[in-house]
């Protein structure tokens, strides 16, 4: 598969954290937005069209990195309106599980993405943090 198409694909796994809650709060979508623009490289057309179709990718990030940063993404996403719901906080243990974590560790892996998030972490201090 591309790259491109595989970065478009893993960016609608973020599309859904936006959309857990049931409410689209505008601070959500300007978060998704700046991910999709200043970390996927995609254009606001992009964008636009990848929530049109709302689309649904299931595909795994081949490299550890890959994975750590779409889940920190989503717990990003996940604060930007200033409140984690239950459901969005289910979606990232979710998502977790699926890229691969042991459930018997997943809660607190999660608990930290959303420490993270909540202060603001900058995702390569994130990355670096958990790969020691």
């Amino acid at each position: 598969m591309e790259t491109s198409a595989k970065m478009k694909m893993r960016f609608l796994d973020l599309y859904c954290m936006v959309i857990a809650d049931g409410i689209v709060h505008p601070k959500e979508m300007e978060t998704l937005y700046r991910i999709g623009l200043e970390n996927y490289g995609l254009s606001e057309a992009d964008i636009n069209e990848g929530i049109k179709s709302a689309g649904v990718s299931w595909v795994i990030p081949e490299l550890l990195e890959e994975r750590i940063a779409v889940l920190y993404e989503m717990a990003i996403i996940a604060w930007a309106d200033g409140v984690l719901e239950d459901s969005e906080r289910n979606m990232l243990r979710r998502y977790a599980i699926k890229y691969g974590v042991n459930e018997d560790s997943v809660d607190e892996l999660v608990d930290f993405l959303l420490d993270k998030a909540k202060s603001n972490v900058d995702e390569k201090d994130v990355i670096n943090e958990l790969n020691k």
